[in-house]
């Protein structure tokens, strides 16, 4: 295979090709990028002449996206094409999918580790298991943020592993020590949310910051693990519960993925980031020759030419505080609503319409789950070559959230699948924009930074939206009670 020595020599035989050989060399296969060849001097030169030679591939003579003749030295336009054609590294949906299964717990499976507490839905202690439960969403707010304080002098890929190790930890917490060992402890319901929202908050804005330079097809893999995930465990995961496995199989399933993605994340991802850095980036590397990273990460100097990014981010950040707001309201609010053994499919007085519960709940997360898969996949099928197409596009998306809120706030259930589609769409949609802009657009040394405030203000459209759940089951129910609907208590889990 070809790496970085053997472009330079590439270099001095008097041939270089957009790097493309290289990334060949890299990857098997060839990326569909039309090529410039330059030549060179004869290979008989002095070693200076050479060395300059070998350098050329670093430098960045101009803000077009055409490589400069004369120098065969790729500039910062003809770099970004190269990065777009590369073709995906598809294991990196899997590393998302095993961290982010331990986000699931406060899905379904949170009610689960409630009852193996031997806490009812009522009472003192069952608001206490909620307030414990919440600290997943506050990790994520603090830390999105706070790792590039408390972690400042840590690399982003050294933050990953830490992340991995935290989400492991808070993961294995119920089926260890709930399950299997009976203990009723409630300091364990604190222990592990807090475990999980923190290290989730370190994770996700730091694992697309170091994936980057795979370009936009591997990032667009990376970001439907998050569905995936949820779609994993709420429906085949639950399916299998209704066979009669047990739900503490399902605990542990989550916690063996953790070790298996950091593998396949050491193993497979990281060595491609290293390599494609040094033959694209170069630069990136730093004097001591590592990559972008394994280097410390200094967020602290984007914060200072903040002008250089964060206005033109503002937009994103705001739609990422509705969709997040849309997502962590609805959901729990339809749940809250469809509260008793069987659910009205035409209205709130329909007793004729009725289907199971736990069959519509199905129906419910596939809908979620192609919405906010799939929209994150078409997102990355539109050029977006323009801020103006980028505002175009969050509209698009901000215009599903909203439309997504108002039928979840009918109250009917077939319409609820449909809410829910929208919903989830609208925010994987806008999730895939805003990625691909701050990939394509910030300059790559606030990259990281900007992936840090365009979450952490997520983070708090998800507090939001979570902390008004009842304000939005009280705008399906308008107070009332129904036969199956609207409940005052729950009916059948």
């Amino acid at each position: 295979d070809l790496g970085p020595q053997s472009v330079a020599i590439l270099a001095q035989a008097g041939v270089v090709q957009r790097a493309v050989v290289a990334i060949t060399g890299v990857f098997g296969e060839r990326a569909p990028i039309a090529m410039t060849t330059v030549e060179t001097p004869n290979v008989a030169n002095t070693d200076s002449d050479a060395t300059n030679k070998s350098d050329a591939l670093e430098t960045e003579p101009s803000s077009t996206n055409e490589a400069t003749p004369g120098k065969g030295g790729l500039t910062v336009g003809s770099k970004a094409e190269l990065e777009q054609d590369l073709p995906p590294e598809r294991f990196v949906l899997l590393v998302m999918i095993s961290v982010i299964q331990g986000y699931t717990l406060i899905g379904p499976l949170q009610h689960s580790f409630k009852v193996a507490m031997n806490i009812g839905d009522k009472g003192e202690l069952s608001q206490v298991f909620t307030q414990a439960a919440a600290l997943v969403q506050w990790g994520k707010f603090a830390m999105t943020l706070g790792q590039n304080v408390l972690l400042a002098k840590l690399s982003p890929l050294a933050r990953v592993y830490i992340a991995m190790v935290g989400v492991g930890l808070g993961a294995i917490i119920p089926p260890l020590f709930v399950f299997t060992l009976g203990s009723k402890w409630l300091g364990w319901v604190f222990i592990s949310f807090g475990l999980i929202g923190l290290s989730l908050g370190i994770f996700e804005c730091t694992f697309l910051n170091v994936i980057t330079p795979l370009g936009p097809l591997t990032k667009s893999w990376a970001i439907m693990g998050f569905p995936a995930a949820f779609f994993i465990i709420n429906v085949f995961g639950f399916l299998l519960l209704s066979f009669g496995v047990p739900v503490e199989a399902l605990f542990w399933y989550i916690v063996a993925g953790v070790p298996v993605g950091a593998l396949i994340f050491a193993k497979r991802v990281v060595p491609r980031v290293r390599e494609v850095t040094a033959i694209l980036r170069p630069r990136e590397q730093g004097e001591d020759g590592k990559a972008a990273a394994d280097r410390t990460a200094t967020v602290y100097k984007s914060i200072l030419e903040w002008r250089a990014w964060l206005p033109a981010l503002l937009p994103f950040m705001c739609m990422n505080v509705v969709g997040h707001f849309v997502m962590e309201g609805a959901l729990p609010a339809n749940f809250n609503t469809f509260n008793d053994q069987v659910v009205p499919l035409l209205g709130r007085e329909d007793d004729e319409h009725l289907m199971n519960k736990n069959r519509f709940m199905a129906v419910f997360f596939v809908f979620v789950g192609l919405g906010d898969m799939v929209s994150r996949r078409v997102g990355y099928c539109f050029s977006l070559n323009t801020y103006k197409s980028n505002m175009i596009a969050l509209a698009g998306g901000l215009a599903c959230c909203v439309a997504g809120m108002y039928l979840t706030t009918l109250g009917i259930g077939m319409v609820a699948w449909l809410s829910v589609f929208l919903a989830f769409w609208g925010q994987g949609f806008n999730y895939a924009v805003a990625s691909k802009y701050i990939d394509r657009f910030v300059p790559r040394d606030h990259n990281l930074a900007a992936y840090s405030f365009w979450m952490f203000a997520g983070s708090a459209g998800a507090i939001a939206g979570s902390t008004m759940v009842e304000i939005i089951r009280a705008w399906i129910c308008h107070g009332e009670s129904y036969a199956h609907e609207c409940l005052a208590a729950h009916h059948g889990h």
